[in-house]
C-alpha cells in the first residue's frame, strides 16, 4: 500500500493492523496520531480505548503488546493500539512472535498501527516487485504503507497548508530555497517554517518570499558543499573562503568539509560529462541515479563550465586530501590553499584577453 492509498483509508475508515515504514518519521507520526483520533476520538473514551507501547531493541515488549491487541473496548467501539519498534533489529523469533499477534487481532474491535523509524524495516523493493522475506512475512498479516521522502512539489504543497494556518502565504522560489537549504527532512523544515512564519508575523509580512528565507533561515551542509565547490569552480576565493570561515565557526572537521565538496564536484563531473552526451534532466537522473531535481540543480551549475574544468577542481581536492593525511599541515590551510591556488575570475578574463590574442593561457 503507497501513502495515497492510506490517506483514502484514513477517510473512508481503518480496520486491523497497519505497518508504516520509510524515510520520512515526520510524517509517520502525523499519521499515527491522525489515525488516533480518527478510530478512539476524544475525551474520556480515549483515555480508556488507546494503547502505546515503546519497544527497545533489547526489549520487544511483545507480551504487552498482546495484552493492549487483545483488550476489549471501554465505553467506545474500538481499541486504538501504537506500538513503535525497529523491526530489521528484532530476532527471527522476535518477528514471529510479533507476526503471530498481529494475525490474532479482531479488526472490528482493534485497530494497530506499527511504527518503525527510518532503516527499521528492511521491505526490500515491492515497487518493484521484488520485496523482502520479511516484507512478505509481515505483508500476509498486516498492510505495509510505505512513507518515502517527500518530493519538492509535495513539500512546497504542504509548506503552503502549514503556513496558511497563520493566514501566510510562500513564494514558489522560497520553498524552493527553503528545501535547498535545509534538505527535505520534514522535522527540520518545520522548525525553519515556525522560525519564518514568527518572523513575518512580527514584521507585517503576508508572504513569505525568497529574501526572508535568505535572511532568516540557516543553512546545511550539502548547501555549504554546493556554495563551496561553485566559488571554487568561479574562482571566487572571497566567497569560498567566507563560506570556509562559516564551516570553520561551526567546528566542522576540516576532512569531512572537504570530502563533501569533492563529492559535489564529483557529481558536476559526472553531470557535465552526461550533459556533453546529450543527457536531459531525466537521462542524467536515470544514469546517475540521482532525483531529477538534484539533476535539473547540478544541470543549471555545470552548463557555463567545461568538462576539463571541472576534472581540475577534483583533482585539486585530491591534492588537498593527500596534504591532509600526508603531511603535518593543519587541516583547514590545506583547504584554503586549495582554494588560493585557483586562478580568480579576473585571472580567467585576462586568460581569455591572452588566448584571442594568442598569449599564453591557464592550463588545467
Amino acid at each position: 500500500m503507497n501513502e495515497a492509498q492510506f490517506r483514502q483509508e484514513l477517510k473512508s475508515g481503518l480496520s486491523g493492523a497497519y505497518l508504516l515504514y520509510g524515510d520520512e518519521d515526520y510524517l509517520k507520526h502525523f499519521y499515527m496520531g491522525k489515525a488516533e483520533s480518527l478510530v478512539a476520538g476524544e475525551g474520556e473514551a480515549a483515555e480508556w480505548n488507546v494503547r502505546k507501547i515503546a519497544a527497545e531493541k533489547a526489549l520487544p515488549r511483545t507480551e504487552e503488546l498482546y495484552e493492549a491487541v487483545m483488550s476489549v473496548p471501554m465505553f467506545g467501539d474500538r481499541v486504538f493500539v501504537a506500538y513503535t519498534a525497529d523491526i530489521s533489529s528484532m530476532t527471527k523469533d522476535e518477528q514471529k512472535t510479533l507476526t503471530d499477534i498481529i494475525s490474532a487481532l479482531d479488526p472490528d474491535s482493534t485497530v494497530l498501527m506499527i511504527c518503525t523509524p527510518k532503516d527499521g524495516f528492511d521491505a526490500g523493493a515491492p515497487e518493484k516487485n521484488k520485496p523482502s522475506a520479511l516484507y512478505k512475512s509481515f505483508a500476509k498479516v498486516c498492510k505495509p504503507v510505505e512513507i518515502p521522502t517527500q518530493s519538492p512539489a509535495e513539500l512546497a504543497k504542504w509548506m503552503g497548508r502549514r503556513l496558511a494556518k497563520d493566514k501566510l502565504t510562500v513564494s514558489a522560489d522560497a520553498s524552493r530555497l527553503l528545501t535547498a537549504r535545509i534538505g527535505r527532512n520534514m522535522y527540520a523544515l518545520s522548525g525553519e517554517l515556525d522560525k519564518l512564519a514568527a518572523y513575518a508575523l512580527a514584521n507585517g509580512k503576508g508572504e513569505i518570499d525568497s529574501d526572508t528565507v535568505a535572511s532568516v533561515s540557516g543553512t546545511n551542509d550539502e548547501e555549504d558543499s554546493f556554495a563551496l565547490a561553485n566559488a571554487v569552480l568561479d574562482g571566487d576565493r572571497r566567497k569560498a573562503l567566507s563560506v570556509l570561515k562559516g564551516c570553520k565557526q561551526r567546528r566542522e572537521e576540516a576532512p569531512k568539509v572537504l570530502g563533501s565538496v569533492s563529492r559535489v564536484l564529483c557529481d558536476m563531473l559526472t553531470v557535465s560529462a552526461l550533459a556533453a552526451e546529450g543527457c536531459d534532466k531525466n537521462a542524467v537522473a536515470e544514469k546517475a541515479k540521482m532525483h531529477p531535481y538534484r539533476a535539473g540543480l547540478y544541470l543549471e551549475a555545470v552548463k557555463d563550465r567545461s568538462t576539463e574544468q571541472i576534472a581540475a577542481a577534483v583533482r585539486r581536492c585530491r591534492e588537498a586530501d593527500v596534504s591532509i593525511k600526508s603531511t603535518s599541515l593543519e587541516d583547514y590551510i590545506a583547504i584554503e590553499r586549495l582554494v588560493c591556488t585557483v586562478p580568480s575570475k579576473r585571472r580567467r578574463v585576462q586568460a581569455g584577453v591572452q588566448a584571442a590574442s594568442g598569449g599564453a593561457v591557464w592550463k588545467k
